[in-house]
C-alpha cells in the first residue's frame, strides 16, 4: 500500500451544536451538521477533515488516509485483512476500507474522494533580518484576530498502552517510518514514544503524521490532533482570539525540539486537544530514524516548563 497522506479524523461527542463552535473559533468549515453527524473541513481544498457524531461518551472512533489507487484498498483487504470495500456516504464520494491496529483503533484507508478549490490565503508573511532585508518600501499588513485559516490536517497523536508493541503494525501495515523515538533513561531497547512519517521514498514529507505515545495508565485514547497553519503569526493572532473567547489553553505559542514545528493546543469542550502547527521539518524516507534518552527531551525549546502537562 502506498499512502498519501493524512485524511480525516473521526469523533464521538457529547453536543454538536457546542463542538461546531469551538471548532469554527478554532478555524475549521462546517460542510455539513444534522442532528446525529457534523462534518468540518479546512480553508485549504479538502472535501472534510473532521467528523464528529452525537454520542454519550466522548471518545475518539479513528482516523483516516487517502491512498494513491483503489489497488491499494484491494491489497489492505486481500493481504492485511480489511474490512470490504464499501462506497462512502461523505462529502466528495469515494471508497473506502477499515483496518484495526493493535488497540482496537480504526484506520480508514481511503481513495477518490474529490477535492475543493482552496480558500484565499493570507499575504505571505516577509520577515526582515540582518542577514536578509526582504520587506522593503511598505509596511507589514496585520493580520486579523479571529479563528485561524487552516490548510489540512496534519498528523494524530495517540495514547496507547504499549508502545513497542504498536510500533510494528504501523511499519509494517502502513509502511510508515519513525523520525524520531524515545526510550527509557538509560535503557535504549526500551522505547516508548515515537513519531512516524509516511514513506514517499525520496519525496519530501512532514516529519510525523502519527505519534504514538505510550500512556502511563494503560489507556487508548487519542493525545491530540494538529492542523497546519500559514505562518507563526497566524498562530499568534489565532492564539489570542481564542483567548478572549476563554478556551482552555494547554500550551503555546511554542517550538518542539524534534520536527520543529511551531505549535499552540487548545482544548474543546469534551477536552479532546486541537492543534495548529507551521513550520515543520520536511523529510525523506532516506534520512532515516533518530532515538533519544526521554530524559534530554524538551517539550518547548521557548519555554522551561516541565512536559508533564503536555502529556498529562
Amino acid at each position: 500500500m502506498r499512502l498519501k497522506s493524512l485524511h480525516h479524523v473521526k469523533f464521538q461527542v457529547n453536543d454538536l451544536a457546542t463542538t461546531e463552535k469551538f471548532a469554527q473559533d478554532f478555524g475549521l468549515i462546517t460542510v455539513e451538521i444534522c442532528p446525529d453527524r457534523l462534518i468540518m473541513r479546512t480553508n485549504g481544498g479538502d472535501s472534510y477533515a473532521y467528523v464528529a457524531e452525537r454520542g454519550d461518551a466522548a471518545v475518539f472512533t479513528g482516523f483516516a488516509f487517502e491512498v494513491e489507487s483503489e489497488a491499494d484498498l484491494e491489497e489492505a483487504v486481500r493481504v492485511h485483512k480489511a474490512s470490504p470495500i464499501r462506497t462512502l456516504d461523505m462529502p466528495g464520494g469515494g471508497k473506502a476500507v477499515t483496518l484495526t491496529d493493535p488497540n482496537g483503533i480504526a484506520v480508514d484507508l481511503i481513495h477518490g474522494v474529490a477535492r475543493i478549490p482552496p480558500g484565499e490565503a493570507y499575504a505571505p508573511l516577509m520577515l526582515n533580518s540582518p542577514l536578509n532585508y526582504v520587506r522593503e518600501g511598505r509596511f507589514e499588513p496585520k493580520r486579523p484576530l479571529g479563528p485561524a485559516k487552516l490548510f489540512r490536517i496534519g498528523h494524530v497523536g495517540l495514547f496507547i498502552p504499549s508502545f513497542m508493541a504498536t510500533l510494528p503494525w504501523y511499519v509494517d501495515v502502513l509502511g510508515l517510518i519513525p523520525s524520531d523515538v524515545y526510550h527509557l533513561p538509560g535503557q535504549p531497547g526500551i522505547r516508548i514514544v515515537g513519531f512516524l512519517r509516511l514513506n514517499r521514498g525520496e519525496e519530501l514529507v512532514d516529519h510525523h503524521c502519527v505519534a504514538l505515545m505510550q500512556s502511563r495508565g494503560g489507556e487508548t485514547a487519542c493525545h491530540h490532533i494538529s492542523f497546519e497553519a500559514q505562518d507563526f503569526e497566524a498562530q499568534f493572532m489565532s492564539h489570542r482570539y481564542l483567548e478572549s473567547k476563554g478556551y482552555e489553553l494547554v500550551w503555546g505559542v511554542g517550538r518542539h525540539p524534534h520536527g520543529s514545528h511551531v505549535f499552540d493546543v487548545w482544548r474543546d469542550p469534551d477536552r479532546n486537544r486541537f492543534e495548529t502547527f507551521t513550520d515543520t521539518d520536511r523529510l525523506r524516507a532516506s534520512d532515516g530514524t533518530r532515538v533519544h534518552g526521554i530524559h534530554e527531551v524538551e517539550m518547548d525549546v521557548w519555554s522551561s516548563d516541565p512536559p508533564d502537562r503536555y502529556f498529562a
